[in-house]
């Protein structure tokens, strides 16, 4: 019962905010895309490697893990985010786009070689997080790849610390309670560890996840 209602709430999130600013969302392309394509390259997942995109929002993490070749389904809630996202579409590309619910995908157990979940966790309330975080473990292979990019706890760098007070002024109710918690209390919850890590400038920090089951 409880995880229908955070469902709801997590649904109406993200038709009433994600959806009035999806096209104001993806000219962040311009000022990520060194972030996107650093994560991508960290993933290390060769070609024709099948690969789920969880909270795709307009799709620039997709569509950079498709540029190397990837096999790329991305999935989100909000129907104007995809909108966006599917003006990246290209024939040449191995990239779709698909409307679906991260806490419920709809794709067989192991159908995935790795996943990716970029900028995404710290928009959800934290069950709904747990959730797709366990979703993308079922969906993924045992020891299939596992791509996290989020924000940086301030605890962690002094560039993250400093610049925690201006995040707060622009982001989501959810970030505060995801950087107090962070991203490694996250993966413990659904028995995940991260196996390689790296950071861009202190603030965003990119993990890799072995999905060992």
């Amino acid at each position: 019962m409880l995880h229908n209602e955070l469902a709801k709430k997590h649904t109406y999130y993200n038709n009433m905010f994600f959806g009035r600013w999806a096209r104001l969302y993806d000219y962040e392309k311009y000022l990520l895309f060194p972030i996107r394509r650093k994560a991508a390259k960290f993933f290390r997942l060769k070609q024709p490697a099948k690969v789920i995109d969880v909270a795709t929002g307009t799709g620039a993490q997709a569509y950079e893990l498709a540029q190397l070749g990837l096999d790329v389904t991305g999935v989100d809630l909000s129907p104007e985010m995809l909108e966006q996202a599917k003006k990246k579409l290209h024939k040449s590309l191995k990239l779709r786009f698909l409307h679906a619910d991260g806490t419920k995908l709809p794709f067989r157990d192991n159908e995935f070689d790795g996943a990716s979940i970029s900028l995404g966790l710290h928009d959800m309330p934290y069950e709904i997080g747990l959730a797709v975080l366990s979703e993308i473990k079922r969906v993924v292979k045992r020891n299939g790849s596992i791509l996290v990019v989020d924000y940086m706890e301030p605890k962690k760098h002094v560039v993250a610390w400093l610049f925690h007070p201006l995040i707060k002024l622009y982001e989501t109710p959810n970030y505060d309670l995801f950087i107090k918690k962070g991203l490694e209390r996250y993966l413990h919850q659904v028995d995940l560890k991260i196996n390689r890590f790296t950071h861009v400038l202190g603030i965003v920090q990119i993990a890799l996840v072995v999905n060992a089951k």
